[in-house]
């Protein structure tokens, strides 16, 4: 070991020598007055039996909107009806629609025989939902797994249920040009508008104030974006929007959340109505749209500085959000990273402002993942992941810009001190407890810096690997939690079958395990998928085998790599074809991605980018 090196090891390690696992407060501040009263424009009944009366009174039909049901494992209950009453619910168009063509009631489904007919309950419907029913009861139209709020795509199939025309864009006519520089992506177009008529004027103020609060927040600039719906809140307090601003401003709303969009889309959305969600219909996107639109969706959801900060993940705590937020960013980096290469080997086009603002974000997230001062240090919870993604960022750019080798090198060298400073003398990275995942993903990592030329210490290699192989059973399952010294490890295959192939590549990419162990942990995470894809929109633990949603796009990522590594040709490209179909069928309407709530869009469209980057080069 240098003793450049070994110095580097010694100062991180001191500054690590921290409890394994440390604060797990969650702190979740509830919403201001005014920004609690978004949403409530609707007019809610509370009784769904009351709403039905009504309904046999005034001839229409019932809005149920089903914010939770009973013995959900849902997390973010709170928070996900939060983004329901400031998105669909906040919107003018939509609080008009339900106002004077249904009968809206807010109401948790219990276990009664209502719910138990409609099917909601715990694992059938997934809540945010709705249903809408005639007045005797009967189901016309019912939508859960709510993660992508448009006003477009909300409206679509309720117009269609009380034969209202369907707009193209529900929008105040006034500001009909300000909102199509939106919806195409203009955010900085410098048009003349029309002046605001006089009738009605609060309210279109409030519309064009949330509008350039929205442009500025879409160019990475949330300072302005905030300020201008201070304005709505300070000086049109009256105003529905002013509800829906407050709620953005406090951290609460879908659209700094990330779950709002405004944009273009295809016929083939709002032709039908929803059967799976906010899921596209099969076949609406190719692999190409796909890029496009995940990319643009990415490069208007960051902060000023190049973090991306609209996860919620606080499992670990609240003080480890830095580090999630650290973390996402990072992986977001190494896909827009994979974009860039896309767009220069010419399979991807971007318009030029948009490849601009790519390269500026980028070099903002290098200069990130080089530094500390972004971090929680003092979080010994969800820091491994920040690690760990920064150190990938940085050796995948150092991999697709050998011009910046010396100057990415620092950073890469550092991050390896950092990871192996926060290895245990068990040898079992953690997060929020030692794990197999956590010691895969840092081996992984760590393996990445040695292939490009850099020093790791075989002994701390070898330390992980015998955790990691320790944790592995006689059929190839890795428990979830690490493995106490003495004991043996205790998995079933089909709970463990998400989390085998990453297991199984870490301790195969430095010789300790072999082709046909990759391979059978590839393929019991294809024939288990379902198991895991059934709860992907749970933001918890969610099953009898433990999956939640936010397991999903990490252990996709970790099969498709593990697929990459297989060495039959034939083998690998025909196992890559079967997990391509199944990410092409997984997007959001508006060509993006998302698991758990709490994670968020942001880390799951990225993470779809890289598993779609993996298997391209898998499949050569």
């Amino acid at each position: 070991m240098s003793r450049a090196f070994a110095a580097v090891l010694v100062s991180l390690a001191c500054a690590c020598a921290l409890p394994a696992q440390n604060s797990r407060r969650k702190i979740r501040r509830p919403p201001s007055e005014l920004a609690a009263r978004a949403g409530t424009a609707v007019g809610w009944r509370r009784d769904v039996d009351a709403a039905l009366r009504e309904a046999k009174q005034t001839g229409k039909p019932v809005f149920w909107y089903v914010p939770s049901v009973a013995r959900s494992p849902m997390d973010r209950k709170p928070e996900i009806d939060r983004y329901m009453m400031g998105g669909p619910f906040s919107w003018p168009s939509t609080v008009s629609l339900l106002r004077a063509h249904f009968v809206p009631v807010k109401q948790v489904a219990g276990p009664d025989e209502r719910a138990q007919q409609l099917g909601l309950r715990r694992g059938k419907f997934i809540e945010p939902g709705y249903v809408v029913l005639t007045a005797d009861g009967e189901r016309l139209l019912q939508v859960d797994q709510l993660t992508t709020f448009h006003p477009e795509w909300f409206e679509a199939p309720l117009r269609r249920i009380v034969a209202q025309p369907i707009e193209r864009f529900p929008c105040s006519a006034a500001l009909a040009r300000r909102w199509h520089d939106v919806r195409a992506g203009r955010y900085d177009a410098g048009a003349d508008y029309p002046a605001l008529p006089a009738d009605g004027k609060d309210a279109l103020t409030a519309e064009l104030w949330w509008l350039e609060g929205v442009s500025a927040f879409r160019q990475g600039r949330r300072r302005d974006a905030v300020a201008r719906w201070r304005r709505i809140v300070e000086e049109l307090p009256v105003q529905p929007l002013a509800s829906k601003a407050a709620l953005e401003i406090e951290g609460h709303g879908p659209f700094v959340r990330g779950f709002e969009v405004y944009g273009e889309l295809p016929k083939a959305v709002l032709a039908r109505d929803p059967r799976d969600g906010t899921r596209a219909p099969t076949g609406t996107y190719d692999e190409r749209r796909l890029w496009q639109r995940s990319v643009a969706f990415l490069l208007g959801a960051h902060d000023d500085d190049g973090v991306y900060r609209d996860s919620t993940y606080d499992f670990g705590g609240t003080d480890g959000l830095p580090n999630v937020h650290a973390a996402i960013t990072c992986l977001v980096g190494e896909a827009l990273l994979a974009a860039r290469a896309r767009v220069d080997a010419g399979q991807l086009h971007l318009p030029r402002g948009q490849l601009e603002r790519l390269e500026r974000l980028l070099l903002q997230m290098r200069a990130n993942a080089m530094r500390d001062d972004w971090l929680a240090m003092s979080d010994r919870d969800e820091i491994l992941w920040a690690r760990a993604y920064a150190l990938r960022f940085l050796e995948a750019w150092r991999a697709r810009r050998s011009d910046d080798e010396e100057e990415v090198a620092p950073g890469i060298r550092r991050g390896v001190a950092a990871l192996l400073a926060l290895q245990p003398e068990t040898g079992a990275w953690f997060h929020e407890y030692g794990n197999p995942f956590a010691i895969a993903t840092a081996l992984q990592a760590l393996h990445g810096a040695r292939e490009a030329g850099f020093e790791v210490p075989q002994a701390r290699i070898d330390k992980g690997l015998r955790a990691l192989a320790h944790d592995r059973t006689k059929d190839g399952a890795f428990t979830y939690a690490h493995t106490p010294k003495g004991r043996k490890p205790r998995a079933r295959v089909d709970g463990a079958a998400g989390r085998m192939p990453l297991c199984e590549l870490g301790l195969y990419l430095f010789g300790a395990s072999d082709q046909r162990r990759l391979l059978a942990a590839v393929d019991a995470g294809m024939r288990h998928h379902t198991l895991l894809a059934e709860v992907r929109k749970y933001d918890d633990h969610a099953n009898r085998l433990g999956y939640g949603g936010f397991f999903f796009w990490f252990d996709l990522l970790g099969r498709a790599e593990a697929i990459a590594r297989i060495e039959d040709r034939a083998v690998r490209r025909t196992r890559a074809r079967d997990l391509h179909g199944l990410l092409v069928d997984l997007p959001e309407f508006d060509g993006c991605f998302v698991d758990s709530h709490e994670l968020g869009r942001c880390y799951g469209t990225a993470m779809a980018l890289l598993c779609f980057d993996v298997l391209a080069r898998a499949a050569e």
